[in-house]
């Protein structure tokens, strides 16, 4: 049916249907609504593993959250039965989130660091629907968001966001991956404040782990 999603991997040729990885972006929230009250809404569709609303400096919530779920099947559930559904007295808006599968372009935080690599446009190629690279949200602060080079191939966002939580209110974390699901061995975290990820940046840049060196700068694309 037109519309109607499938996991990514499945359905790959020109059928008309979408690709989606485990997560979902959650817009027009009301403006009460936590990340617990996204949680339980989507329980519906399947095992949530990460739930967040987006929040500003003044802590407010800035209409849209992010959803994780197990399995890339129940993201589709919930991208085909919760989109248009009242949530907090609100219609919400329910699609894949791009930034899951998309590796944005990073440019050197401070001198010296290495630039993270290019995302290359999958538009027009293979058998499925690619995506360049995710523009920068209109308005949307910059200072907060870290890129995180040399990460240990076994971690995964939730590491991550443990080990930079040190410094910080980690609002997410996100390790990219290849197609065959395996760590890229970088990263990006985004703090709640921009003395957060400056105390990332000095505290972890240089610095080994687990045999790797880190190198940290600021993302001064998101």
């Amino acid at each position: 049916m037109e519309g109607t999603m499938a996991a990514e991997g499945q359905n790959g040729g020109d059928d008309g249907m979408m690709r989606i990885g485990k997560r979902c972006y959650v817009s027009n929230l009301a403006w009460k609504t936590s990340w617990q009250d996204l949680k339980d809404k989507f329980r519906e569709c399947g095992q949530v593993v990460y739930a967040n609303v987006t929040r500003g400096d003044d802590g407010r919530s800035k209409g849209w959250g992010i959803v994780e779920f197990e399995t890339p099947d129940e993201a589709i559930a919930a991208v085909n039965t919760l989109n248009g559904t009242d949530l907090g007295g609100r219609r919400i808006a329910v699609r894949e989130d791009r930034e899951d599968r998309d590796v944005k372009q990073f440019v050197e935080g401070e001198e010296g660091a290495a630039a993270a690599p290019r995302a290359r446009s999958t538009r027009g190629r293979g058998r499925g629907r690619g995506r360049g690279p995710r523009a920068p949200i209109e308005g949307e602060p910059s200072g907060f968001q870290v890129c995180v080079q040399g990460i240990p191939w076994k971690y995964t966002w939730k590491e991550l966001k443990e080990l930079l939580a040190e410094c910080g209110e980690v609002e997410r974390a996100d390790v990219m991956t290849a197609p065959d699901g395996r760590s890229k061995g970088w990263g990006t975290a985004r703090f709640t404040t921009k003395e957060a990820a400056n105390a990332a940046i000095e505290q972890f840049h240089g610095s080994s782990l687990e045999g790797r060196t880190l190198t940290v700068f600021l993302d001064k694309k998101a």
